[in-house]
This record gives structure tokens, C-alpha cells and sequence, in this order.
């Protein structure tokens, strides 16, 4: 049995010596979910471009926004007279496009990157490293 509780949410807490309970493990699980319940949580990482025209980006959440650049901090630039497309922000609902084609999008359990070397969308690009964040 734990000896003594956290502070904040109550926890249960043990001393070397105290016997641990497996009620007292799921009592700490159930007060854990219900504080955390519905609270926006984010995440950030990394990833290198595989060149596919298409790629799933997998988070093991659906999030509400996803920003995402390169490894200078890019999310577009001109190179002479082209616009250079290398991330910048999704919402639920809301891709990020140029025209008709998608840049960066968000779907079930993650968000999607493109490749297309005629409309310089780059964010799946070869080689390309990548970083992001999102939100649930």
C-alpha cells in the first residue's frame, strides 16, 4: 500500500518498503485519463522526404493543426521566378493547397505530404528533411 499521494491529482506515491497494490495502479490510471480527457495535447517530430508523390505521416491522433517546414526554416520561397512550396499550416478541414493541388493536409491518425517536382511542391521531396508540429 502506497504510503504517500502527489501533490496535485493525488497519486498514489511509494516509499521504498511499501507494498504496491494493483488498485492503487489502476485508481492512478483512471484519475490520469479523466484530468487528461478532451485537454490539447502536441507533438512534435521529424521526418525524411521518400519522394513518393504521396505519403501518410502517421501521429496516432487525428489533429486540429499541423505546421510543418524544412530543416532552414522554410515554408515556401522564390528561386528565380518559382514559387517553392516546403510546408507551412493545415486545419481540420482547412488543407493547405496551391490551385487545385495539395501541399499539406490533415487526415485520420495523421496528416499527408505531397510531391510534385513540376509545381515545386516539395514536401515530400527526396532527401528533404522536415519538421512539425501538431495539435490535438
Amino acid at each position: 500500500m502506497s504510503s504517500q499521494k502527489t501533490e496535485h491529482y493525488q497519486l498514489h506515491k511509494w516509499e521504498p518498503g511499501d507494498d504496491y497494490l494493483r488498485e492503487e495502479f489502476n485508481e492512478n490510471f483512471e484519475k490520469l485519463d479523466e484530468a487528461t480527457a478532451g485537454k490539447v495535447g502536441a507533438v512534435f517530430g521529424t521526418y525524411t522526404g521518400d519522394g513518393a508523390a504521396t505519403r501518410h505521416i502517421e501521429l496516432g491522433f487525428t489533429p486540429r493543426v499541423v505546421y510543418l517546414n524544412d530543416s532552414q526554416g522554410y515554408t515556401a520561397f522564390r528561386n528565380y521566378s518559382n514559387e517553392r512550396f516546403r510546408g507551412g499550416m493545415a486545419l481540420e478541414g482547412g488543407p493547405l493547397s496551391y490551385g487545385q493541388s495539395s501541399i499539406l493536409q490533415i487526415e485520420s491518425g495523421g496528416f499527408r505530404v505531397y510531391f510534385d517536382s513540376a509545381l515545386n511542391i516539395l514536401t515530400n521531396e527526396s532527401g528533404g528533411q522536415f519538421h512539425y508540429w501538431a495539435m490535438a
